[in-house]
């Protein structure tokens, strides 16, 4: 495992020769244009073009939960001219499929993280469930148990929702939609019993007084609110979930490119407080890592985490 870490930070002699960057960067997006982590990837995007010296062409690939845009990545050239946002949908890709076209620990270069965001459990404003041990007793009464709603198969928010119900021994029918915000949209409306999705798309809502939220999947309480309990406080077992803004490339890179961008990223964060407070005001968790090889260290680790998550929560992309 971490020999296939390091193979993906070996500098190949013919491409460190070259002038790097000598065109435009291409930066894939697993996600539809105007979803919220598209909002985040490219107001990161805007700001690496300066410290980097060209310009960041910003690519909408979205597709079978994100595969598409990993497998992109993966088969590219390891110039440092194909990234990917949000590497961990390769992650996530690699637990749910049988032969998703790569090995997730082998033909990735980690670069850089920035932010995480939890999810958090919505339901409609006028709810009668005021807290998680009301719904997951209503989940245990209701035969068939309660309808909830996710962005997807296979994603975390359903392995969240799906691992909560089976660990308080209950029920639920799994409706999912395209993206968070439809989902979410469906919980505000009483379409789904409940939802997860992504902080930056439930706290907006909760602000507006659209939904409710009665808690957040984060290794620690939201900041913005204390208040609110996390899954694994109010379940026991409950996994700590949270969805990942990062930048890998493929196998291969030069380690002088890999530097680089790491650089670049974590000077555009920390050198500007608008994208700070951008990336933090909807409960999102600035997340720099200490450098490249923190990052593959960490990645490694990610995947058998959700590893574990799949096998706890029973759910697969089938």
């Amino acid at each position: 495992m971490a020999l296939g870490l390091a193979g993906g930070l070996v500098a190949r002699p013919a491409l460190a020769q070259q002038a790097w960057p000598s065109r435009p960067i291409r930066l894939l997006i697993p996600f539809v244009a105007g979803a919220s982590s598209d909002t985040i990837a490219r107001l990161v995007a805007a700001r690496l073009g300066d410290p980097l010296g060209t310009s960041i062409v910003v690519e909408n690939r979205a597709g079978a939960g994100g595969l598409v845009a990993a497998q992109a990545t993966a088969h590219a050239a390891p110039d440092g001219y194909t990234l990917l946002w949000s590497g961990e949908v390769a992650l996530t890709q690699a637990v749910l499929q049988k032969n998703p076209g790569f090995d997730v620990l082998r033909d990735f270069t980690p670069i850089a993280t920035i932010v995480e965001n939890p999810a958090a459990l919505c339901v409609r404003a006028a709810s009668p469930w005021r807290d998680i041990g009301a719904l997951l007793a209503a989940a245990k009464a209701t035969p068939g148990g309660l309808r909830y709603g996710s962005g997807g198969v296979g994603t975390p928010a359903h392995m969240a929702a799906a691992a909560m119900l089976k660990l308080a021994g209950a029920a639920g029918a799994h409706i999912p939609y395209r993206g968070a915000n439809q989902a979410a949209l469906a919980a505000e409306q009483g379409e789904v019993d409940f939802a997860f999705a992504i902080s930056n798309i439930a706290l907006p809502r909760f602000q507006q007084g659209q939904v409710r939220l009665l808690l957040s999947t984060g290794a620690r309480r939201m900041s913005m609110l204390p208040d609110l309990p996390t899954l694994a406080e109010s379940v026991p077992g409950g996994p700590v979930i949270s969805s990942g803004s990062s930048i890998v490339g493929p196998a291969g890179m030069p380690a002088e490119v890999v530097a680089k961008l790491h650089a670049a990223v974590g000077a555009a964060v920390t050198g500007d407080a608008a994208l700070r407070a951008a990336l933090t005001r909807e409960g999102g968790e600035i997340t720099l890592a200490a450098s490249p090889a923190a990052y593959a260290a960490d990645w490694a680790g990610q995947y058998q985490r959700l590893r574990d998550l799949v096998a706890l929560s029973g759910v697969s992309a089938d």
